[in-house]
């Protein structure tokens, strides 16, 4: 049993009466749903097996010595505390009448479903699949062999492949493959699934081990994870969608933490892989979770929806044939560029890539994927058709961290006091500051000395006004004795 349970192994969780009604039960399942006869016969008594264990499985929820009565005339049971809890005055249900009904919830659920206008539901959950699903047979991880190397099949149905998979590394699943990802992940240290999964792994005979634990992606649990690592997990698995996902299709994020670092690291990390964040919908519930009676700080009412978009764009198609490194490192030589001589024409941008891809190893790859680059630096950059020089658009950051603040700080400086001359407003010190900081936060935010510094070292102050305007007309980052 996992830590913090109030019993040792799960036996312990069932009083004699409870472990002989479950087992006998479980037994009478298997035993006449055990596969025979044709191929179709084999599949009824599969899909019945299924069907009859799904009862098996909320039947545990309410026969086990955690489950109690409530003053409301309900009861509770472990996966309301958060840990296995023994009641202080277990409620003894019957058996029998606790799974038919569950047996009819099941049969319910299905003529629901077979009622639905010209079988809807089915024809759609059984659609035809090409190119998705690897060729493997085992649903469970620990069983599944090395399929890397595998082919897709090529002509499967959508309901015949549930399997269990490693959300940050989604091997199973092929590249551009599908159409829409619904996912309501774990959020932080509230609920430690795996742990309280127990009782049902041993009656179902899942496998659960230490090291599926390793990859679930929640805060504390067995392992006591960490908030960094929890964070770590939510954005491999980010990359994962995002891999998977075709172009112009959704991701739809559910998102129920009152965290708002949280949620601003899940959408700017989104964004940083190549998603473009939609927005947030807020979705009630009906009703208040018992986790939002007991966590009402840090546990929503309800839930956000974050919708994002794998959009199709230059920089994003930059990204899937070069990588993120070589995509970033191509887009940080051409700011740095800008930065350095005050904007840069499309024919020295291509000359400044080609000398760095060949000192760096990348021009290769750049070549092979890219004859021209025009549309990608037309995409993140503004071209000045009077100069023809291509510039940082403007309200925005620096994206690169390793272009040294003094000139990012000039870069800015320059291109605010001339858009103030052209328009032909005064420029105060303290405006500059307010204009330019916001700008700078990529990294470290200069101080009012620094901006200073570099200002007085293109502008003047006027004595009366206190007003900056620039050294010279032809003023540029850079002087004779910063060549030397």
């Amino acid at each position: 049993m996992p830590k913090g349970s109030d019993v040792d192994c799960v036996l312990k969780l069932f009083s004699k009466m409870q472990l002989a009604e479950l087992a006998i039960l479980r037994k009478l399942i298997l035993k006449h749903t055990t596969p025979s006869g044709s191929r179709e016969a084999r599949i009824h008594k599969r899909n019945l097996r299924y069907s009859l264990m799904l009862a098996f499985y909320n039947t545990l929820s309410l026969i086990n010595l955690t489950y109690h009565k409530t003053p409301k005339g309900g009861g509770n049971h472990f996966a309301f505390y958060g840990r296995y809890r023994i009641a202080k005055e277990p409620c003894f249900l019957n058996v029998l009448e606790i799974y038919r009904r569950k047996i009819r919830l099941v049969i319910r659920g299905k003529r629901e479903l077979e009622s639905t206008p010209s079988d809807a539901f089915y024809q759609s959950y059984f659609y035809p699949l090409k190119r998705v699903i690897k060729d493997f047979s085992c649903a469970m991880i620990s069983q599944r062999e090395n399929i890397e190397k595998t082919d897709s099949l090529l002509d499967k149905t959508n309901g015949e492949k549930i399997f269990q998979a490693d959300a940050t590394n989604l091997k199973e699943i092929e590249s551009l493959s599908i159409d829409f990802i619904y996912t309501d992940p774990p959020y932080g240290a509230k609920i430690p699934y795996l742990d309280l999964s127990t009782m049902w792994n041993v009656w179902l005979d899942l496998p659960v081990d230490s090291s599926l634990k390793e990859k679930e992606c929640i805060e504390k649990g067995g392992l006591e994870k960490s908030r960094e690592e929890y964070h770590t997990l939510m954005i491999a698995s980010l990359k994962e969608m995002y891999r998977v996902l075709k172009f112009n299709r959704w991701l739809a994020f559910v998102f129920q933490h009152q965290d708002p670092q949280l949620w601003q690291i899940l959408v700017e990390e989104a964004q940083k892989i190549g998603f473009e964040y939609v927005g947030s919908i807020r979705q009630d519930n009906g009703q208040t979770t018992f986790k939002k009676r007991q966590f009402k700080a840090s546990v929503l009412s309800g839930q956000l929806i974050i919708y994002f978009k794998k959009v199709q764009n230059p920089k994003t198609l930059a990204k899937e044939s070069l990588g993120d490194d070589i995509a970033a490192l191509v887009l940080n030589h051409i700011e740095a560029l800008i930065a350095r001589d005050d904007g840069a024409s499309l024919e020295e941008i291509h000359a400044e890539i080609t000398i760095k891809g060949l000192e760096l190893g990348f021009l290769h790859e750049l070549s092979k994927n890219y004859v021209d680059l025009t549309p990608l630096i037309s995409s993140n950059f503004d071209l000045d058709e009077t100069s023809g020089k291509y510039h940082i658009p403007k309200g925005q950051k620096f994206k690169s961290h390793t272009i040294p603040l003094e000139l990012r700080t000039k870069y800015f400086l320059l291109s605010y006091l001339r858009g103030a001359k052209r328009q032909n407003k005064k420029t105060y010190f303290d405006d500059i500051c307010l204009e330019i900081i916001p700008l700078l936060k990529n990294g470290i935010s200069p101080s009012k000395a620094l901006i200073k510094e570099v200002l007085e070292s293109i502008a003047t102050p006027m004595q009366q006004s206190g007003e900056w305007v620039l050294k010279g007309q032809k003023a540029g980052l850079f002087d004779e004795m910063d060549l030397l």
